[in-house]
């Protein structure tokens, strides 16, 4: 009935190299090119920048905490020069509580858009407990995290993940990604 999503560096890097977040690193407030959303029906939300999150790595992190229903997110979106992009970061993802009718997720999604911002789809690397209802379809790929509560390095690689696991998603009408640390939990 809670979740916690952390992230001690965010890198979305093209051809030319360059890092496309704005504070990917997080060495600046994350009010520095990062909105924050919540919806609270019940509980609470947090969101933390700190040095002593645990990370792996020195320098500063970025955690979304969300008890109790609903959802609590950071998120950044930006123009894209084309999907020949990948997205490297270090997570922990933790949940605790859960039932049937209060399930806890927490992920960091990849959201594409197109020019003018609409949805064409996500990603999702996501930990979720038994009771989670979300399906993947050829919009959205779930992957499961296999090291919850533990500090990982993940790697995607937005060109092969629309081409292997997205086929609704027409690469060529990618213009924009969010890029979203989402803690969410379905109920009371």
């Amino acid at each position: 009935m809670r979740t916690i999503v952390i992230v001690v560096l965010a890198a979305l890097v093209g051809l030319a190299s360059a890092n496309l977040l704005v504070n990917g690193d997080f060495e600046q407030p994350f009010d520095v090119g990062w909105d924050t959303i919540s919806s609270n029906t019940a509980g609470s939300d947090t969101f933390t920048w700190s040095d002593t999150l645990g990370q792996p790595s020195p320098g500063h992190a970025a955690a979304v905490y969300k008890y109790l229903a609903h959802h609590a997110s950071m998120n950044q979106t930006v123009e894209v020069p084309g999907v020949n992009l990948t997205l490297t970061f270090d997570a922990r993802l933790q949940i605790g509580g859960g039932s049937s009718t209060c399930w806890p997720v927490a992920a960091f999604v990849v959201r594409y858009l197109d020019a003018a911002g609409t949805s064409l789809g996500n990603s999702q690397i996501y930990l979720h407990d038994q009771y989670c209802t979300w399906a993947g379809s050829d919009t959205q790929n779930l992957i499961d995290i296999t090291t919850p509560g533990v500090w990982t390095p993940f790697s995607l690689d937005i060109a092969d993940e629309l081409s292997k696991h997205l086929p609704g998603i027409d690469p060529a009408n990618v213009k924009k990604l969010t890029v979203d640390l989402y803690s969410y939990d379905n109920g009371t």
